[in-house]
């Protein structure tokens, strides 16, 4: 029992003696903790305020289509600068990606192809391993080719075309092929592209596209 005591009595001393330090730990432990909470609240926070804003903003433009069709371009255009604030302030979500999505989306539909290209570069490079990169890709190439940058948007086509992830577009993108490699004049290539469609699916739109596409070229 006096040994009990004794032990007691150290602890106390201890404890008294080192009372300041063991506050100051217990204050920096429970800093540390409340921030990593708070941090982790701000993300659940900012994620869910990106996907309201995009819902709202995907509202707004349906509503001005509908209301005063003429008014499309203005709504377009403040949803552009709307994607752009949410890139600028709330980027480090898990919704970012869907957001860089829609931002250049936005743009391509807007006819502002240099805006939606480096959208769309930027998503490639800062999410390189997300699911959507293939349809990214191909948008990227849809972009140049509108801006007049074939050999560009033949590159993005011919890149998701070996990329074995994407086999589900390979039909489509050998044919974005064959068609920017003929607007080049480049007949040769664009020939063998449409002939990999129709041997990659044959009973597809993408097969008939192409066979349309060779009967006016041989």
């Amino acid at each position: 029992m006096e040994n009990v005591k004794e032990r007691a009595r150290k602890y106390l001393k201890i404890i008294n003696d080192n009372w300041l330090r063991i506050a100051l730990i217990v204050t920096v432990v429970f800093a540390l903790g409340m921030t990593a909470y708070l941090y982790r609240q701000k993300r659940n926070n900012d994620f869910n305020e990106v996907w309201s804003r995009i819902w709202r903003i995907h509202y707004e433009i349906a509503v001005a289509q509908q209301e005063d069709p003429e008014g499309k371009a203005e709504a377009i255009e403040a949803s552009i600068n709307e994607y752009v604030f949410l890139n600028n302030n709330l980027s480090t979500t898990s919704a970012t990606p869907w957001l860089l999505l829609e931002l250049g989306n936005t743009q391509y539909n807007a006819k502002k192809y240099n805006e939606a290209i480096l959208t769309y570069e930027e998503f490639i490079k800062r999410f390189s391993e997300h699911t959507l990169v293939p349809i990214i890709r191909q948008s990227l190439g849809y972009a140049f080719e509108e801006n007049g940058q074939l050999k560009e948007a033949v590159e993005q086509f011919e890149k998701i075309a070996t990329d074995t992830d994407a086999t589900f577009l390979k039909a489509q993108v050998n044919l974005d092929a064959g068609r920017c490699n003929e607007k080049l004049g480049q007949l040769s290539p664009a020939i063998a592209a449409y002939k990999d469609v129709i041997n990659l699916s044959p009973e597809s739109y993408w097969a008939r596209m192409a066979k349309y596409r060779l009967e006016d070229i041989e």
